[in-house]
């Protein structure tokens, strides 16, 4: 088994880019692998209570851990926008996943 992070940083309304990671993720899982989704940037916009951010619900349901980055957060108010199981990061936890995952993917 294999400790998978994936860093998204790129909006779902601009791209497919997160429909993508999505798809990678829950196949990653589906195969017995851990992963999580680190949200930073633009990417922390998929988390938001919408079409996309029920696709991120589901995906948590089916044991995908969804984080976002603080300032990301703050800086685009969605502190109370976001949909539920979103694990709201300092920046610095990210290298600390960096460091401690198997493999770290970054879009």
């Amino acid at each position: 088994m294999t400790n998978l992070l994936m860093v998204l940083s790129k909006d779902p309304y601009t791209t497919e880019t997160p429909d993508l990671v999505l798809d990678i993720g829950l196949n990653a899982k589906e195969k017995g692998n851990d992963v999580t989704l680190y949200l930073i940037e633009d990417g922390v916009t998929a988390a938001r209570k919408s079409e996309f951010g029920n696709k991120l619900a589901a995906a948590n349901k089916k044991g995908i851990k969804i984080c976002a980055d603080d300032k990301a957060v703050l800086s685009r108010s969605l502190a109370n926008k976001l949909i539920g199981g979103v694990e709201i990061k300092e920046i610095g936890s990210l290298l600390d996943f960096i460091m401690d995952y198997d493999r770290v993917v970054w879009f």
